[in-house]
């Protein structure tokens, strides 16, 4: 079963950009057999956004949980998700 991940960003936010960018490497990285990105725009899913905690974008929800807001550095974020495939 792929590990689920929702970035909420939004369209306005400089860093949102970036952590697209970011999140789009890490996938490479480690194989997009074992993840599934979703990238979810707080203005149109704001309702989403508010029932899983964020508060700031760029943020990331694994597998419906909060795990980031906002985004932190690529390598805390590989740390994490190299973590969340060994559980």
């Amino acid at each position: 079963m792929k590990v689920q991940l929702e970035l909420f960003t939004a369209n306005i936010c400089s860093r949102c950009v970036q952590a697209k960018n970011t999140m789009t490497a890490l996938m490479e990285e480690l194989g997009d057999d074992q993840f599934e990105l979703i990238f979810v725009d707080v203005v149109e899913n704001i309702d989403h956004a508010v029932e899983t905690g964020v508060l700031l974008t760029p943020a990331l929800a694994v597998n419906g949980k909060l795990k980031f807001s906002p985004l932190p550095c690529k390598d805390r974020i590989l740390h994490a998700l190299k973590k969340e495939l060994g559980k």
